[in-house]
C-alpha cells in the first residue's frame, strides 16, 4: 500500500468514525428527549402528590398515586420500544459497515490472489478457488449470523411482552 493509498484509507476511515460519531450523538439526543419528559411528567406528579398531601385529600392522594403507576407503566413501555428502535437502528448499522468492510477484504483477497495467479507456477488457481471459497463461506456465516441474531432477539422481545402483560393479570387476578 503506498502513501497515496494509505492517505485515501485514513480519510475514509476518519469521515466514517465522524459519521458514526454524529450517529452514535443523534441517539443519545432521542434517548435524553425521552429522559426529559420523564423528568418533567415526574416533577408534575410530585407536585400534584404534594399538594393533595397538603390538603390532606388521602383519597385524592390514592387517586393519583394509582394514575401515576398506570402512566409509568405505560411510559417504561413506550421507553423500551423507543430503546430498542435505536439501538436496532445503530446495530444494523455497525452490521451494514461491517459486511461493506468484509466484502472490501474479500474483493482484495480475491483481486490479489488473481495477481498472484499470474505469478505463480501450476496449481496456483486452485489456491486461488479454495481462499475465494472461504472468503465467500465467512461472508455468508457474517449474514447467516445477522439474521440469527435478529431473530433471538425478536423471539426474546416477545417472551418478555408476553411476560409484562400477564404479569398484571396475574395481580389482578390474585387480589
Amino acid at each position: 500500500m503506498d502513501a497515496k493509498d494509505l492517505q485515501k484509507w485514513q480519510r475514509e476511515k476518519a469521515k466514517e468514525l465522524f459519521d458514526y460519531s454524529h450517529t452514535l450523538l443523534e441517539a443519545a439526543k432521542k434517548l435524553s428527549e425521552h429522559h426529559m419528559a420523564e423528568i418533567e411528567w415526574g416533577m408534575k406528579n410530585a407536585l400534584d402528590s404534594a399538594k393533595s398531601a397538603a390538603k390532606n385529600d388521602l383519597s385524592k392522594l390514592k387517586d393519583l398515586q394509582e394514575e401515576a403507576t398506570k402512566e409509568a407503566a405505560k411510559r417504561a413501555a413506550a421507553y423500551q420500544k423507543k430503546v430498542k428502535s435505536v439501538l436496532k437502528e445503530l446495530g444494523d448499522g455497525a452490521a451494514d459497515e461491517t459486511e461493506k468492510h468484509l466484502e472490501k477484504v474479500r474483493s482484495s483477497l480475491v483481486n490479489w490472489l488473481e495477481d498472484a495467479e499470474n505469478k505463480m507456477p501450476a496449481h496456483a488457481d486452485k489456491l486461488s478457488k479454495v481462499v475465494h471459497e472461504m472468503s465467500t463461506t465467512g461472508q455468508n456465516m457474517f449474514k447467516e449470523g445477522r439474521r440469527i441474531v435478529n431473530e433471538v432477539a425478536e423471539a426474546a422481545e416477545k417472551n418478555i411482552d408476553n411476560l409484562v402483560h400477564k404479569s398484571p393479570a396475574s395481580k389482578k387476578k390474585s387480589d
